[in-house]
């Protein structure tokens, strides 16, 4: 008798709609928690994964690219795992597949390689990086993974038992988080949901949304940094950690821009950078013409005080006023003391009167002569610029012979 095929679809979705017991009846197992389950997917090479806290198929997929503003998470890299123990490898690619997946279902970082485009991409280096432990030798393997969290794994039997270690680097801070769980054996499906809640609570409290620094420059070879960090050449478009950074544009013959900007997470920041062509030194005047400017300032002639007519002029005067003492002085000397009216002197005494009053004559004529003269000089004649000079010409005599005659022209102010 045949079984029309309906009836056969019809009791498969009644079995599947009654739930895991009533399919297992089917010899479909579902419920997904079992250890005998995760041995027999082991024996049949299959990838097995226990469920996650909420009770459903730990299916590894990657949800984060729908988050809002997934553009701006962070980027997370599994390296890989290292198993020493054969035990251990034969579920290294299950253990793997669930590291990465509760990573990522975090919501909070986007991916940026799989343990399989990690070994390509890190080559010759990735065994070393795959057993780092310490943040100066994963900081190459993340830049070049571009991953700001990186995590390598050892899953090995060590004296409390089977122990996962975790060793998750922050690009950002520069530092490397360790983690350590244990179990019974590689297979335990609480074990691997331990070690994937571990490294999910890790990850959420590192990461922290990048911010998208746009910077525009006029000049195209223009270098742009942040710090250290180069960005590119030109315009670039980067995403950067929040926080304050110094933004840095340079290029040759170009004057070079700084500024200190603060970047908050999920924000989009754009600086347009224009740089100044550094022109050559300003040219002074030659040196001839600074001497010929600062001989013109100081052709006006020397001041009244550099003048030698100044100094005859207070000289005159001087001697008049010394005339004009002594003869006060003499005055003083020559008395009538009988009221006689002839002046009570001696013959040396007049002799010396006389030659005093002479002499004071003298100087204040003498004085006021070359202290009116002086005085007029410097009033009326004003000084000559041209410095002392001297020239040789040579002249022709009437006969056609040759002669050389000296001509002095003596220049200066009195």
């Amino acid at each position: 008798m045949r079984i029309p095929v309906v009836y056969v679809a019809g009791l498969l979705a009644l079995a599947l709609s009654a739930g895991p017991a009533s399919a297992q009846g089917l010899g479909l197992d579902l419920s997904g928690d079992s250890n005998a389950q995760s041995n027999e997917q082991t024996q049949e090479g299959g990838e097995g994964t226990p469920q996650d806290s909420e009770g459903g198929l730990g299916l590894g997929l990657d949800l984060s690219n729908g988050t809002p503003g997934a553009d701006l998470q962070p980027r997370f890299a599994l390296v890989g795992l290292d198993t020493p123990e054969r035990a251990g490898a034969a579920q290294a690619k299950r253990w793997m597949g669930w590291l990465e997946a509760v990573a990522l279902r975090t919501g909070r970082v986007a991916k940026a390689s799989d343990p399989a485009e990690a070994r390509e991409q890190l080559g010759a280096d990735y065994a070393a990086a795959l057993r780092c432990e310490e943040a100066s030798c994963l900081s190459g393997p993340a830049d070049t993974l571009d991953a700001d969290l990186l995590t390598t794994a050892r899953l090995a039997l060590e004296d409390e038992g089977w122990t996962l270690r975790l060793w998750t680097y922050d690009r950002d801070r520069g530092v490397v988080e360790t983690d350590v769980v244990t179990g019974r054996k590689p297979t335990d499906s609480n074990f691997i949901r331990e070690a994937g809640a571990v490294l999910s609570k890790r990850v959420t409290d590192l990461a922290r949304q990048r911010s998208m620094l746009k910077v525009s420059s006029n000049v195209s070879q223009a270098v742009v940094r942040v710090g250290e960090r180069m960005l590119g050449v030109g315009t670039v478009e980067a995403k950067l950690p929040p926080g304050e950074v110094q933004l840095i544009v340079e290029a040759d013959e170009y004057s070079t821009y700084t500024k200190t900007l603060t970047l908050a997470p999920g924000e989009t920041q754009e600086v347009a950078v224009r740089l100044e062509l550094n022109g050559p030194a300003p040219e002074g005047p030659p040196a001839d013409a600074v001497a010929v400017k600062k001989k013109s300032k100081s052709s006006g002639g020397p001041s009244v005080f550099g003048r030698p007519a100044f100094y005859t002029t207070v000289l005159g005067l001087a001697a008049v006023g010394a005339g004009v003492a002594m003869g006060m002085g003499l005055q003083g000397k020559v008395q009538d003391a009988n009221g006689d009216g002839v002046m009570d002197l001696s013959r040396t005494e007049y002799l010396a009167a006389r030659q005093q009053s002479m002499v004071s004559t003298a100087l204040m004529a003498g004085g006021g002569a070359v202290a009116g003269g002086s005085l007029l000089w410097l009033l009326v004649v004003p000084a000559r610029s041209e410095p002392v000079s001297s020239s040789v010409a040579p002249v022709s005599s009437g006969k056609g012979t040759s002669g050389t005659v000296l001509h002095l022209v003596i220049g200066g102010s009195f």
